[in-house]
C-alpha cells in the first residue's frame, strides 16, 4: 500500500482525543430491590449529565423483556419511549428518548423505573447475577461501554448478601456501592452465602464463591491470579497497576468475562486453572482491566480482544510455559491464515467466526510480530503506555507505536493492519 504521510496519524489521533474531551462523564443512581425467591427485581436508574456536556438529545436503551415505567425528566422539552433495532445485540431494544433544551448549562437528569426477571443461567436457587453479561442496565446507543460514575443501592431480604466491584456500605438490608465503570458493567451478585478468601499480601485478591465450599482449586486459582498479576503489573499494567481486584465464581456455568471495574466474573462450576485453556481464560479476563476502551462495534475491538489475548500467552511465556505459548500463537497464526485486514474490518456484518479470526486471532499474530520486531523492552513499554492511556482507537494505538518506535515500525505497523 502506499506510504501515508505521518502528519495524516497525528490528526487522526487529535481528532479522537478532541471529539472526546466535550464530553462530561455522565452519573448514574441506581436503587434496585431484589427478590431472589423468584428472581426478579425493580430498579430505578437516574442518568444525569453534567452542565459541562453539551448533549441535548438522550437515548437510552433497555432491553425490551423489562417493564418500564414512570418516566421523568424536569427540564426535558420532549420525552418518549419508542421501539430501536439495534444491530450490535440482533434485537429490538426499548428505547427512552428525551429532548432538553438547547443551550441548556445545567444537569440534566432523567429518571425512570423498570422491572423484570433474570433470564435462566443469571439467576439459580443460589444467586442472582447483575453484571456485565446480564443485559440488566440502559445504556446509551453505541456507548455500551462509556465510562460512569455510579451508585449503586441494593436491597435484598434479610437472609440475603450482596457483593460488588467496590467495598459496600450495609444497613439494615440496604447495600450501597460506588465507583466508575462502564455502563453496562455495573454489579451485584445476591445470594444468601458467600466464601470467600482473600491474598495475604498486596495487592489485595479476592476469590467470592457463591455457597459450595472453598476447594483446593479454587485456593490454586488465588495463586495463580496472584502471578498474573504480578506479572502484568511489573509490565503491560506498570503504569497503571492492579491494586485490588476480585474474581466472582458464581457458578451459573454461562460464560466468562472482565470487568474494568477491577474484577471478572467466571461462571463455570468446573472451573480449574491446573488446565491450560482454563488458566489463559483466567489470565485474558484479568487483562481486561486495561483492554477494555475499544468500540465494540468497530474494528477497534481488537484492542479489546487481540490484546487480552496476547496479554495471556506473555503471561504463559513468562510463567516458563514456553512450549504452551508457542503451540497457543501457532493456533492463532493458523487460523489467522487469509483472514480480511483489520483495519476497515466490517465487524457489524461479519459471521462470528470470521470476526473471531479477525479480532482475535490475526490481532494477537500482529501483536507477536510487533514484539519480535521492538523487542520485549520496547513492546512493554508501547503496552504499558497504551493501558495507561486507555487507547481506544487503531490510530492512537499506531502512534504510541510511532512514539516508542519509530516512523519506520508505524509503516510497518499500517501495512500489517492494513492486508
Amino acid at each position: 500500500m502506499p506510504r501515508l504521510p505521518t502528519h495524516f496519524f497525528a490528526l487522526l489521533s487529535l481528532y479522537f482525543i478532541c471529539s472526546h474531551s466535550s464530553f462530561a462523564t455522565p452519573i448514574v443512581q441506581l436503587q434496585l430491590k431484589v427478590a431472589p425467591a423468584t428472581h426478579s427485581f425493580s430498579c430505578q436508574y437516574t442518568f444525569s449529565l453534567p452542565a459541562s456536556d453539551t448533549t441535548s438529545i438522550v437515548r437510552l436503551n433497555l432491553n425490551p423483556q423489562f417493564a418500564l415505567q414512570h418516566l421523568t425528566s424536569p427540564q426535558a422539552i420532549q420525552q418518549r419511549v419508542v421501539r430501536r433495532y439495534y444491530p450490535y445485540f440482533a434485537d429490538t431494544m426499548q428505547q427512552v428518548e428525551v429532548r432538553f433544551p438547547a443551550n441548556l448549562h445545567k444537569i440534566r437528569k432523567l429518571t425512570f423505573t423498570y422491572s423484570g426477571t433474570l433470564d435462566k443461567g443469571l439467576a439459580t436457587d443460589y444467586v442472582m447475577v447483575f453484571s456485565g453479561h446480564s443485559n440488566w442496565l440502559p445504556f446509551r446507543p453505541g456507548q455500551d461501554y462509556e465510562l460512569v460514575t455510579y451508585t449503586l443501592a441494593v436491597s435484598a431480604p434479610p437472609a440475603y448478601q450482596v457483593r460488588s466491584t467496590t467495598p459496600a456500605k450495609h444497613h439494615h438490608g440496604r447495600w450501597t456501592f460506588r465507583g466508575t465503570t462502564s455502563a453496562i458493567e455495573l454489579t451485584a451478585l445476591v445470594a444468601a452465602r458467600f466464601q470467600q478468601m482473600t491474598s495475604a499480601k498486596e495487592p489485595r485478591i479476592a476469590v467470592v464463591k457463591v455457597e459450595p465450599p472453598l476447594l483446593g482449586r479454587d485456593t490454586l486459582l488465588l495463586q495463580r491470579a496472584e502471578t498474573i498479576i504480578g506479572f502484568y503489573n511489573r509490565s503491560l499494567g506498570a503504569q497503571d497497576p492492579i491494586k485490588r481486584f476480585t474474581i466472582f465464581l458464581p457458578g451459573t456455568n454461562r460464560d466468562a468475562f472482565g470487568l474494568l471495574d477491577n474484577a471478572t466474573v467466571i461462571t463455570y462450576s468446573d472451573f480449574d486453572v491446573a488446565k491450560r485453556g482454563e488458566l489463559l481464560i483466567l489470565a485474558h479476563e484479568i487483562s481486561h482491566k486495561w483492554w477494555g476502551y475499544g468500540s465494540v462495534h468497530d474494528e477497534s475491538e481488537w484492542l479489546n480482544e487481540a490484546f487480552a489475548t496476547y496479554s495471556s500467552l506473555l503471561y504463559l511465556q513468562d510463567s516458563g510455559d514456553s512450549t504452551g505459548y508457542r503451540a497457543e500463537l501457532a493456533k492463532r497464526v493458523q487460523s489467522a491464515t487469509n483472514a480480511p485486514a483489520i483495519i476497515g474490518f466490517d465487524r457489524a456484518n461479519a459471521p462470528y467466526p470470521l470476526f473471531r479470526r479477525v479480532v482475535y486471532d490475526k490481532g494477537t499474530v500482529i501483536l507477536a510480530a510487533l514484539h519480535t520486531r521492538v523487542g520485549t523492552e520496547k513492546f512493554y513499554a508501547i503496552l504499558a503506555k497504551t493501558a495507561a492511556g486507555k487507547v481506544s482507537t487503531t490510530a492512537s494505538f499506531i502512534e504510541v507505536v510511532a512514539q516508542e518506535s519509530g516512523p519506520d515500525t508505524r509503516q510497518w505497523l499500517v501495512t500489517e493492519l492494513s492486508k
